[in-house]
């Protein structure tokens, strides 16, 4: 599957094998992942934000590094981890992203 490049800070909803998933770009540069919706409580992470290379649920703040880890930061700086989700391969092409497959399945409860 193909996604249309990304700048700095944009969000793609995508499925792969089944799985919908978004990517995105970090002000870095770096492509990440995760499941379309927040394990938390369901929230559509195409509409988060980029935070760095890190996607920011809208919902409750929960943190995704695009490699499969989620954390939730406090206010005092504090983070906690959250599990692990579905995280995807890329291979840039050209002027296109080439997701290439899911990856781990991560061990979030269902």
């Amino acid at each position: 599957m193909r996604v249309d490049p990304l700048a700095p800070g944009a969000i793609a909803p995508v499925e792969v094998d089944g799985h919908e998933c978004v990517v995105w770009r970090g002000f870095n540069g770096r492509l990440g992942s995760a499941p379309r919706f927040c394990p938390h409580l369901d929230s559509d992470l195409a509409e988060g934000y980029v935070d760095g290379d890190e996607l920011v649920c809208a919902g409750h703040g929960w943190a995704f590094d695009g490699r499969g880890n989620v954390y939730k930061r406090n206010e005092f700086g504090r983070v906690d981890s959250k599990g692990t989700v579905i995280a995807l391969t890329f291979e840039e092409v050209g002027d296109a992203i080439e997701v290439a497959s899911a990856g781990h399945d991560g061990d979030l409860p269902s």
